[in-house]
């Protein structure tokens, strides 16, 4: 019975190792028009000021006040537009990735954080699925010789 089922659970993992496979590239090619240019540092989100959504504007809106302290970038405050939900995570007190272009006033652009988790979790994803089709096609040749 094990025996007849190992190749099909082997065939099954390739096929979802080809599928992640292709979301993986995908991903991997919008994560890099998705990355800004500059000095990535970490700031520390001081505010957080968001108004939230109503009849006029149905997504929510604001500033937030960070506090970059790096040694290429250099130390300051600034405010910047609220960045969006699926790029980074935002609380009072949190450090957040961001890449500063300096200048006379730096501008600061966040670093998309959650779409690198989860294209690191498509390629935990893909090696499980690699080793799982590895490991039953194995024991599917050594349960043939028996």
């Amino acid at each position: 019975m094990l025996a007849r089922l190992l190749p099909w659970i082997a065939g099954t993992a390739m096929a979802a190792a080809l599928v992640l496979t292709g979301v993986a590239m995908i991903q991997t090619l919008r994560l890099k028009d998705l990355r800004p240019q500059g000095i990535r540092a970490q700031a520390t989100v001081m505010i957080v000021d968001l108004r939230a959504p109503d009849r006029e504007q149905p997504w929510a809106s604001g500033s937030v006040r960070l506090f970059v302290s790096d040694d290429e970038a250099g130390t300051f405050a600034t405010n910047v537009p609220h960045p969006p939900a699926s790029l980074t995570e935002l609380w009072p007190g949190a450090l957040v990735d961001v890449a500063v272009l300096p200048g006379d006033q730096p501008q600061v652009a966040f670093w998309p954080v959650l779409p690198e988790r989860r294209q690191r979790a498509v390629w935990i994803a893909l090696a499980f699925a690699l080793a799982l089709a590895a490991g039953s096609g194995l024991a599917s040749r050594f349960l043939k010789d028996r």
